[in-house]
């Protein structure tokens, strides 16, 4: 079997890519990032002989990338909520073009199975309770509209082409190699430097956490499983943003008093209060997470503060 990663020097994608190596050692990968950056690449640095590296950008001319493969795992996605804010171009352009363009490799190709990852933020806020997949989607920024209008194009090309898809939408991902700008390093990297900790608004907006290597199992589970649909993959272990700095300070053992309070307005204007995603269903399909929140932000935590080389 050969499996194409999409994204794959990104976050998640390379974790999934080492997951895929370890319990999958058989599969042959085909991985494909946008550009070759040194930092990037030190997330798979240590199996990078291990797979077919492709380097290249999904908006333009991808053509062939997908012969020979069997399976198609597209995290390929700029994800960043602030960025999307100030400029849209790029996010549509990558998130849906991009998308658009591999689907139709897919309608050429034909893989057994296309994989999209997806976010809860597709959704918007929840004020109680929890999504469920066939709940309405009500995107709020251009980061989460993009990846909704993403979503929509997959499941276009299963009803219209008869194209075999999973689409998996999750929550907050954390864990080792996570982009220094992202909240969770960004954090520890402040904490571990004495600066204060930026905390939006009142700090009470809250996210569900789920550890990167848990959203790889459960990928996995849905492909053995032969799945086909929309699937939340989560841990459903929920935090105010708050806490989570109040968490990683107490790991690193600073003082509370290195929190500061952000005015957010003009950040993320309209900022979406509560995420929650209901996962009974992937859940009925016998996967559960292995990390809790507690030891997998102790751990990831742990790992800032040993490779500070990331952070910088």
């Amino acid at each position: 079997m050969r499996i194409l990663v999409t994204g794959c020097l990104g976050f998640i994608g390379s974790h999934f890519i080492k997951y895929t190596l370890e319990n999958y050692p058989n599969i042959a990968i085909r991985g494909f990032a946008r550009n070759s950056s040194q930092r990037n690449m030190e997330r798979l640095i240590s199996c990078s002989d291990k797979i077919e590296l492709i380097y290249g950008d999904l908006s333009e001319d991808i053509s062939g990338l997908l012969e020979g493969v069997d399976i198609v795992v597209n995290f390929a996605a700029k994800t960043f909520v602030d960025h999307s804010i100030k400029d849209p171009a790029p996010f549509v352009k990558s998130n849906i073009l991009g998308t658009y363009n591999l689907l139709e490799q897919a309608r050429k190709y034909r893989p057994a199975l296309f994989v999209q990852v997806s976010t809860d933020e597709v959704y918007g806020s929840i004020a109680e309770g929890a999504y469920k997949e066939d709940d309405r989607m009500n995107p709020t920024n251009p980061y989460s509209s993009t990846k909704a209008a993403a979503d929509m194009m997959v499941v276009s090309y299963g009803n219209t082409y008869n194209l075999p898809y999973i689409i998996t939408r999750t929550e907050n991902n954390y864990g080792h190699f996570q982009h220094p700008q992202k909240v969770f390093p960004a954090f520890v990297k402040k904490a571990l430097a004495g600066e204060k900790l930026p905390v939006y608004g009142d700090g009470k907006h809250r996210r569900m956490w789920l550890r990167v290597e848990d959203h790889c199992s459960a990928i996995w589970h849905l492909i053995n499983k032969e799945a086909r649909g929309i699937f939340h993959i989560a841990g459903e272990q929920e935090l105010e943003n708050l806490d989570l700095a109040r968490m990683i300070l107490r790991f690193l053992d600073r003082p509370e008093d290195q929190i500061e309070f952000i005015d957010d307005f003009n950040i993320r204007p309209g900022h979406d209060r509560r995420y929650a995603l209901d996962v009974s269903k992937l859940k009925a399909l016998g996967w559960n997470p292995v990390w809790t929140l507690e030891e997998g932000i102790r751990d990831a935590v742990e790992w800032y503060e040993d490779n500070l080389w990331w952070l910088k």
